[in-house]
């Protein structure tokens, strides 16, 4: 072998005639070592079960998050392989995905890839400790907790606040969480109930940033209709009425609702009246001289009376209750 040629081959096993691509086989050597013996060395759990070394260091830790940098070979060996698979394979780590820390116990997403980094795939990761429900399949997600305004409204006598929890939801973008998250949909999120504001499916094809308001609870909405899976279910099968009874003038509409719920009420069997509520924990925002629409405003359990009064007529009352959140 001619001394050119030995040169040639030594710079190919250093990484090739590039002194960047000698670079960065140099910090990938050092970040394999340190995959052995270094006190950052951890076990990261793909979302197929596959399990690869990884270094993992501290970066912030705030009240609403816990960051830290994740550093990965782009190609390694599979630590759970079958005895006579283990060869390098691909790993794939990227923006939205999910994984397990291994030594923790703990659910991570990757929110943030430093492209400045060739050597390995290097990245901000934030603890997912929240789980959502979508189509059956559960996902992991960090939620960002909630920040908190008021939004003060009157109206003549009644004074009323808007519900002013919002959110900021991570989750890994598929084709189920693509087509279930859009403007106005609702989720579940530990057992609270969110209403989607903007969906960014800019800033990464691979995960989702969902922005969320709090909003009420509706006792006759399924689990289904939450989302704008809105088929039959939930509704109720008429029921059979006494002889007479379709006759005597009524309010037909929901006996009891929770603060800050909307609802419409009608009335049967009258004419010609006017619509009024008793106190000031509702207030009638539209009426008709068939319906109105109610709302709570109050964020107290009670009850009020909806009341539709006709000139020379005796009111027609139905009482409603206001129950605790």
């Amino acid at each position: 072998m001619s001394s050119l040629d030995n040169l040639k081959a030594r710079l190919k096993f250093n990484g090739g005639a590039s002194q960047e691509d000698r670079m960065d086989l140099d910090k990938l050597r050092s970040l394999k070592k340190a995959l052995l013996y270094s006190y950052q060395a951890q076990t990261a759990i793909l979302n197929d079960n596959r399990e690869f070394k990884c270094l993992i260091n501290h970066d912030k830790l705030k009240e609403d998050y816990d960051d830290k940098i994740i550093s990965i070979p782009y190609e390694d060996i599979c630590l759970n392989a079958a005895k006579g698979e283990k060869k390098m394979q691909e790993i794939g780590m990227k923006v939205g995905d999910i994984f397990t820390w291994k030594e923790t116990e703990t659910k991570w997403i990757v929110i943030q890839e430093i492209l400045e980094e060739n050597a390995y795939f290097r990245g901000t990761i934030r603890r997912a400790e929240d789980e959502v429900t979508i189509n059956g399949k559960p996902y992991y997600a960090y939620l960002r907790r909630p920040s908190y305004h008021t939004l003060w409204h009157t109206k003549g006598l009644n004074s009323w606040s808007e519900m002013g929890y919002e959110v900021v939801l991570y989750i890994t973008a598929d084709d189920d969480t693509k087509d279930y998250f859009h403007r106005f949909t609702k989720v579940e999120i530990n057992g609270r109930l969110w209403e989607v504001q903007m969906v960014d499916n800019i800033t990464s094809d691979t995960m989702l940033i969902v922005y969320l308001k709090e909003t009420f609870r509706n006792e006759f909405e399924t689990i289904e209709n939450i989302g704008g899976n809105n088929a039959a279910a939930g509704e109720e099968e008429p029921t059979e009425t006494e002889p007479g009874q379709d006759m005597i003038p009524a309010i037909q509409g929901n006996d009891s609702l929770y603060p800050f719920d909307t609802a419409i009420y009608t009335i049967e069997n009258a004419e010609n009246g006017v619509w009024f509520v008793s106190n000031g924990k509702a207030a009638i925002k539209h009426q008709t001289m068939s319906e109105a629409e109610v709302t709570i405003v109050s964020g107290k359990s009670g009850s009020f009376d909806l009341i539709y009064s006709r000139e020379n007529e005796d009111d027609i009352v139905k009482t409603i209750t206001i129950k605790s959140l």
